[in-house]
């Protein structure tokens, strides 16, 4: 970065266009691809800080000897949405990004991000699309843990060299096609990755950083509130590697409480929409049905009392039933689990 003259006469460093925000916990085995996909974007005036929250591995080691040459700060262990909000608080950049520890982005995500940002001065995020991608030899083991997850990854990568298998088998021309989420849709469920977005680092500060309370949600959080202030506009090109593997958070079958509490929150605690709207339900989407589906199906749904904490999520969500049906075939699917394996038989011979 240049130096710039102060009126004064004395010397200003520059601010560079973009801080990337990068936080990591015990991710040496993927931070130095990571950075190198940093390292590789078509745009150099990058800022790159990375947060280590308490790892116990040698990842920021591995950080600090990188070529792409982050600052690296250090904290004990208070989770990823602290360690994103740091980042946040000491960005520099003219607009901010954040990449996971074991996400990539292609070498052009940066400038054609702040290509269209250029290009609409009135915006102050936007969001460009993503390709999820999992390791070959950990395909089947994903399917184990969960036959949607591991049909989810879109592209599946052998070699050593990720990025460069990731670029040559992937077309990510897109298009110019731009849509726009409201309120309404962002309370239907996340749109995209933290990966996926550029933004002004002030909006984001305006709409109260990431929020800590939030499991494996926090970013959902801040972007329902960025929503409030303006629609997020979502540009239709692909230029973000989604990384899917077996211990991403966001993949624990733990999510589903907490998510489902946090959109009762969101609709009727938060003041987003008026009561009678948020009782009259519709607001959900399809993470929404596909999380109660696992929390169905879970050994814990067999306890009685989680089947009604359940149970009063649904009915606040799905009115005016609560989906009582399904809760009751699920309810002795699980306590009586033969039952089920005769039905899923029965079922298959048909």
């Amino acid at each position: 970065m240049a130096p710039a003259a102060r009126a004064d006469g004395s010397i200003a460093e520059r601010a560079p266009r973009v801080s990337v925000v990068v936080p990591l916990y015990n991710g040496a085995r993927w931070i130095e691809e990571t950075l190198s996909s940093i390292a590789g974007q078509t745009i150099a005036d990058l800022e790159v800080i990375v947060v280590d929250d308490g790892s116990d591995d040698d990842g920021r080691e591995r950080a600090r000897a990188h070529t792409v040459s982050p600052r690296v700060l250090e904290q004990s262990h208070l989770g990823v949405a602290v360690a994103r909000n740091r980042g946040l608080a000491e960005a520099r950049g003219e607009w901010v990004a954040f990449l996971d520890q074991d996400d990539l982005w292609h070498p052009t995500h940066v400038e054609r991000a702040l290509g269209w940002l250029d290009d609409h001065p009135e915006e102050r995020i936007l969001f460009l699309r993503e390709r999820t991608f999992a390791a070959a030899d950990e395909q089947e083991r994903l399917t184990r843990l969960d036959e949607g997850v591991g049909g989810w990854a879109g592209l599946l990568v052998g070699s050593d060299d990720t990025l460069a298998e990731l670029v040559a088998a992937h077309d990510a021309t897109g298009s110019d096609r731009v849509e726009r989420h409201d309120l309404e849709a962002l309370l239907r469920g996340p749109v995209s990755t933290t990966t996926s977005f550029v933004a002004d680092p002030e909006l984001l500060r305006l709409a109260g950083g990431f929020a800590p309370h939030a499991l494996a949600m926090d970013d959902y959080w801040l972007l329902v509130n960025v929503s409030r202030l303006q629609p997020i506009p979502h540009l239709d090109q692909p230029t973000v590697f989604y990384r899917v593997h077996l211990g991403a958070t966001s993949r624990t079958t733990k999510l589903g409480l907490p998510f489902l509490s946090s959109a009762v929150a969101l609709r009727l605690g938060g003041g987003l929409v008026d009561i009678p709207t948020g009782l009259a339900g519709g607001l959900d989407g399809s993470l929404h049905r596909h999380l109660l589906r696992e929390l169905f199906g879970s050994p814990e749904f067999r306890d009685r009392r989680f089947r009604g904490a359940v149970g009063h999520l649904a009915a606040l969500l799905w009115p005016p039933d609560g989906r009582r049906r399904e809760r009751r075939r699920a309810g002795l699917a699980a306590r009586f689990p033969r039952l089920r394996d005769a039905v899923r038989s029965l079922r298959r011979a048909r």
